[in-house]
């Protein structure tokens, strides 16, 4: 696994992260972990990579007949009863509902923001939620649904594939059925029964000194710098205190070694420490295409990394390892992050690899391809070899 450190060296010397930590896990034992720059502990911001953590909280409210996947959101949120789709000519009444389904696959038209007409739009709620984020005015979870709620849609639910705030009204949803804040919940359903200590909305005070810099790319006459980021990002404040809006798909701060015990949770089809977290069955749909193929090409017109792959509950599926240009087994699945966190999980060889680094927008598919071909070539002739 030597090539690994090689492969980070390189990067840190093109000033493309200023440090990273990565760990790679077969059968729930670490075969690699090291840290470069960072030390083992260092909290991250997961952004994005707070998606699967989402999934399985209402996964867990599935498998306990709590939440039907097919239901209209409108039930537990009744402001997206009556929902817009915008259109060049205007917006227009939805002709159907919002599923739970829908926000797991992201085909429920709800958009971040962006440059086209539904994402110019979305982008004017964020100023303003971003201007109140940290102040008394921030906005609470409901308030952030009752806005986006407001907004149009990019089109009809479940007839296209958009990335958008799905995962945010998901834990809106999943605040409704069990009566406590999305906090609380993930507390005593996954990070206490994954020994996940470090894990949470925000940083505690004690812990604040392992909390990592979040860095930015600058260009300059004399090439690329790396400088410290001070400005909030999709809503979210610095996570130094309680937030008023939890947001699920973008909001948690964690540790590798936290993260470490969810992935392989799931890399062992729902078990940790020999106790059941989630039901093989479960699991394997979490790690199942649930896109059709016109979807499958907005994914990939959204992520052009992403070609051979598919998408289903908040994370990328494997499908097509000869269009991937990956070497990984087809149903291994997960998610990243904004600012460069990347999990792995595969099922049929209990494998996971995990990379932490903070450049703000970071984009490091090269990399991670070149870092799973190594894992992968390893792990196969170790199996082989057994």
């Amino acid at each position: 696994m030597e090539r690994l450190d090689e492969l980070l060296w390189e990067q840190v010397k093109r000033n493309q992260i200023k440090g990273a930590q990565i760990g790679v896990y077969h059968n729930g034992l670490p075969v690699y972990e090291h840290a470069y720059g960072y030390q083992p502990g260092t909290i991250y911001r997961l952004y994005s990579l707070s998606k699967p953590v989402a999934a399985v909280a209402a996964m867990l409210l599935f498998e306990q007949g709590r939440l039907d996947l097919l239901s209209p959101v409108s039930t537990f949120l009744p402001e997206f009863e009556e929902m817009g789709v915008w259109t060049p000519d205007g917006v227009k009444k939805s002709g159907k509902p919002i599923t739970i389904w829908d926000l797991l696959n992201m085909t429920a038209g709800i958009v971040y923001p962006d440059e086209d007409g539904p994402g110019k739009i979305m982008q004017k709620a964020f100023d303003d939620i971003q201007q109140k984020t940290g102040t008394q005015e921030a906005y609470t979870t409901r308030e952030i649904m009752n806005i986006i709620a407001s907004q149009p849609l990019a089109f009809q639910p479940g007839e296209n594939f958009r990335y958008g705030l799905c995962a945010d009204v998901l834990g809106g949803v999943i605040e409704v059925i069990t009566g406590q804040k999305l906090s609380s919940f993930y507390q005593e359903n996954i990070f206490d029964r994954l020994d996940m200590e470090d894990t949470g909305f925000y940083v505690p005070l004690e812990k604040q000194e392992r909390l990592t810099e979040l860095y930015c790319k600058k260009v300059t006459p004399e090439g690329t710098v790396l400088q410290e980021d001070h400005e909030r990002h999709l809503g979210l404040g610095f996570g130094l205190e309680p937030p008023a809006f939890e947001s699920a798909g973008a909001g948690l701060y964690s540790t590798l070694e936290d993260y470490a015990h969810f992935a392989n949770m799931l890399a062992a089809k729902g078990i940790y420490k020999k106790q059941r977290i989630l039901s093989e069955d479960t699991v394997d749909m979490l790690a199942r295409n649930q896109l059709g193929p016109g979807q499958r090409e907005d994914l990939c017109k959204a992520f052009a990394h992403l070609r051979g792959f598919g998408y289903g509950n908040l994370m990328r599926i494997h499908m097509q390892p000869g269009v991937s240009g990956m070497n990984s087994p087809i149903g291994e699945f997960g998610w990243d992050g904004w600012s460069g966190p990347y999990c792995s999980i595969d099922t049929s060889r209990q494998l996971v690899v995990l990379y932490m680094t903070q450049v703000s927008g970071y984009s490091g598919w090269e990399l991670l391809r070149k870092m799973k071909a190594v894992v992968n070539a390893r792990i196969s002739n170790k199996m082989s070899e057994s």
